[in-house]
């Protein structure tokens, strides 16, 4: 992590070494012979430019491919080196700008896995031109290549999030803004011409209907009406009398005799 000032606030920079190897060659590669890409044996293989170290670094959503080589350090004992940078590669991609894809600083060739063309830039006069990167082991190359590989995927990860964090923030200012609206005023009461229909439900299992009390005596509950002054009584009538004054004569009157055991 590095910090730079500016004219305002201090700005931090955040810095990431993804990947370092510690051998490759450097080569002076012509222009392209077609337009199916470069090839790595019209290079001059045998003889580079330099060999030097490689360093792939993020900052912010740059990327930079640093180059470095090693030279005699001043002012000190035979033998010593210092590191310094060769070249370098600073890596903007947009991916709304077709022009700013990876393909226009970094082209594998097409007639080997451990070769690239990459494009670099003078920091001081701003001229920009293609170099050849080699790597003596294939996994160096494929970890070359998967390095870029990722910053790409984490980028569009990056653009994603940022996209969806922006549609949550619109949604939930719509919906602030939906609370505040005044809620729209009714009226109860009925307008003219207007009726109101109440529906009440009885109790569960039917409609109770009034219970009409049984008579349990039947026709024998009926008397008949008295018999005309002076008729003389029937033989039912006077039977029925008989039993009547019998039935509403005390029970303690009744004679039952001697009982023996």
């Amino acid at each position: 992590m590095s910090i730079q000032e500016g004219e305002g606030d201090a700005k931090v920079v955040i810095e990431q070494r993804l990947l370092k190897i510690d051998e490759c060659f450097v080569y002076r590669i012509p222009p392209m012979r077609s337009a199916d890409g470069h090839r790595a044996e019209d290079w001059n293989l045998a003889k580079p430019l330099a060999t030097c170290s490689t360093q792939i670094v993020r900052r912010d959503n740059d990327l930079c491919i640093n180059i470095m080589a090693e030279r005699p350090k001043p002012g000190a004992p035979a033998g010593a080196v210092e590191s310094y940078l060769f070249a370098q590669s600073a890596i903007q991609v947009d991916f709304s700008d077709p022009s700013h894809k990876i393909e226009h600083w970094v082209n594998p060739v097409v007639d080997s896995s451990r070769y690239f063309a990459v494009r670099i830039k003078d920091s001081k006069t701003g001229r920009e031109a293609f170099v050849g990167v080699g790597f003596r082991e294939r996994t160096d190359a494929t970890n070359f290549r998967m390095s870029i590989e990722d910053y790409i995927n984490s980028l569009r990860r990056e653009e994603k999030a940022a996209e969806l964090h922006k549609q949550f923030e619109m949604q939930a200012m719509s919906d602030s803004d939906d609370e505040k609206l005044p809620l729209p005023k009714s009226s109860l009461s009925l307008k003219e011409g207007e009726k109101i229909h109440v529906t009440i439900k009885g109790k569960r299992g039917g409609s109770v209907s009034p219970k009409v009390k049984k008579n349990t005596l039947g026709l024998a509950g009926l008397k008949k009406p008295p018999p005309p002054p002076g008729a003389a009584p029937t033989a039912s009538e006077s039977s029925s009398e008989h039993g009547s004054a019998t039935e509403d004569k005390p029970a303690e009157d009744v004679d039952w005799g001697d009982f023996e055991g």
